[in-house]
């Protein structure tokens, strides 16, 4: 069969042969023809084989079918039966085989056009492509790495440095400065964790200035002052608490208050779970409570306990709410509202006693005027006069000791003999003397130095000495005043023949309030005469000596001598 005109295509040639024809029309003579005929035999296959670089062979559907065994007959069969490309790797041949339909004039499929090629070539070529494919990635692999390295340098160290800058602040460390000079964001973080270190630490600097303020305020109360957690362990205590309770500040932090303070009830029981300031403080705002403590250094304290209502009740705060406690020491306070009560009672047996004894005898003078000898009224009278001096001798100290206790203690300057002091002083106490037979001597030197002070404040002195010796001395002995000098100093002794002090202690004598060791041969005092002897001693620049034992006790005033003119 011919193809149409203007067309080609495949047709027989017998017996296994394909011929490619084509037919067109002769330009210039149109009814001329030509055909042109080409039979694809082995010379020509090794051409287009040669052009193409792969072997190609032209196969008839006779020649298919004849090499069905061949083992590239399935591609074939495939391309021929249904009628399109088909290709496939062929182990026997070690080939890879493409096969396409070749149709006739008809559209019949009347062979196929193989083209092989061998496993060897193609394996060549893909070890080629996968050398090439490998060095590119060799190359783009150390380029990635050169890259990662520059990238890691410019990101990854600044990185570095600002996760040191955070270890440094995390540590305490807000003086370092945190290095911003990186680029892009990770300069921006730096830049922020800068500001954010300057911000904490002018927090931090006023924190701690105010910290120091505080604690200088709370050291400087007189009173002590802690502080305690929501479980009551100490937190905070300052000097004057520490001192309060004989305690080390350090080692009571952490332990339980009522351990440290060591309250006790008048039963013996602790008021820790009951009747705690602390604990009443949280419910009412705000507790004061006097308490009796007997702390670890010994002793026993009243302290007033004033505690503030602590902060408000965190459920996520774990015992860190802080409570402060304001203690003030009443010991001495008590002790000397004890003492006043002693002293006002002491002062009232003081008074009633000489007023009993006044109003006795001045009731028999009203009573019996008349009837009474001239011997007998003049013990009465001098019953009156001895009730009288007793009376002033108390009136005169317990003013003295109030004017030393307001600070109107001046001394008056003035040139004063120490003799008339004594005779007057004498005069004084004489009738108090004759009530129990005492006498009085005195054994002065002459002249004796004249010195610089008060001499009425000297006179209750010698009073006072005297009235000492006299309630100490036994009746019917001798009180002496003896006086000597030197060239810086004059020198008043008064001496008696009682007992002594007992135990040899006078130091506490010149104490305010203070009573002799003891038992007295009578009422006692208001423990105010020796104390306003060294007062009045002390401001006129002078000194005073206690010499007792069981022959008796010698009290002497040292008195410097009046500077020359």
């Amino acid at each position: 069969s011919i193809p149409p005109a203007g067309g080609s295509a495949a047709v027989a040639s017998p017996p296994d042969r394909l011929a490619l024809a084509a037919l067109a029309d002769l330009a210039g003579r149109p009814a001329t023809r030509v055909l042109a005929l080409v039979v694809p035999d082995a010379s020509w296959e090794r051409t287009i084989s040669h052009q193409l670089g792969v072997d190609v062979a032209v196969l008839s559907r006779a020649a298919v079918v004849d090499a069905s065994r061949d083992p590239r007959a399935a591609v074939r069969l495939e391309a021929l039966e249904g009628g399109s490309s088909a290709a496939i790797r062929v182990e026997p041949a070690a080939a890879y085989v493409a096969a396409g339909p070749v149709p006739g004039p008809d559209g019949r499929i009347v062979g196929v056009v193989e083209a092989s090629l061998p496993v060897s070539v193609v394996d060549r070529s893909v070890r080629s492509l996968r050398r090439d494919v490998a060095g590119t990635a060799a190359v783009v692999g150390a380029l990635a790495l050169l890259a990662g390295l520059v990238l890691a340098r410019r990101i990854v160290r600044p990185l570095g440095v600002l996760t040191e800058s955070a270890a440094r602040i995390g540590g305490g460390d807000l003086v370092s400065p945190v290095p911003h000079d990186a680029p892009g964001e990770v300069g921006a973080l730096a830049t922020a964790m800068e500001e954010m270190r300057d911000r904490i630490l002018h927090l931090t600097t006023e924190l701690r200035r105010r910290r120091a303020q505080a604690e200088a305020i709370v050291a400087g109360i007189a009173d002590g002052v802690f502080s305690v957690d929501r479980e009551r362990r100490v937190r905070f205590m300052n000097p004057q608490a520490a001192a309060l309770l004989g305690v080390d500040a350090a080692t009571a932090t952490g332990r339980f208050c009522g351990d440290v303070l060591r309250p006790r009830l008048p039963g013996g029981g602790r008021p820790c779970e009951d009747r705690c300031p602390i604990l009443d403080a949280r419910v009412r705002g705000r507790a004061r409570a006097t308490e009796h403590l007997f702390p670890e250094g010994g002793g026993r304290r009243v302290v007033v306990i004033t505690s503030a209502s602590g902060s408000p009740e965190d459920p996520d705060a774990r015992g860190e709410a802080e409570q402060f406690q304001v203690l003030r020491d009443e010991t001495e306070t008590e002790a000397s509202r004890r003492l006043r009560d002693t002293v006002l009672a002491n002062v009232s047996h003081e008074f009633k006693t000489p007023l009993s004894a006044q109003l006795a005898s001045i009731e028999i003078l009203k009573d019996r005027l008349a009837e009474l000898r001239p011997e007998e009224v003049e013990q009465l009278v001098r019953s009156l006069e001895r009730g009288a001096l007793r009376l002033t001798r108390l009136i005169d100290n317990l003013l003295e000791s109030t004017r030393i206790e307001a600070g109107r203690d001046t001394i008056r300057r003035r040139r004063v003999a120490l003799d008339e002091v004594v005779e007057e002083a004498s005069e004084l106490m004489r009738p108090l003397l004759e009530q129990r037979g005492q006498r009085l001597e005195i054994d002065l030197p002459y002249p004796l130095p004249a010195i610089v002070g008060d001499a009425e404040r000297l006179t209750q002195v010698v009073v006072n000495l005297v009235a000492n010796a006299h309630k100490f001395a036994p009746d019917a002995s001798a009180i002496r005043i003896a006086g000597e000098y030197d060239d810086r100093e004059v020198r008043i002794a008064v001496e008696d023949r009682g007992p002594g002090i007992a135990g040899g202690v006078t130091t506490s004598l010149f104490e305010r309030f203070a009573r002799a060791p003891g038992e007295e041969p009578e009422q006692g005092g208001m423990g105010l005469g020796l104390w306003i002897v060294k007062s009045v001693v002390d401001r006129h620049g002078g000194r005073v000596e206690v010499d007792t034992g069981p022959g008796g006790t010698r009290v002497v005033v040292a008195l410097p001598r009046e500077p020359e003119a």
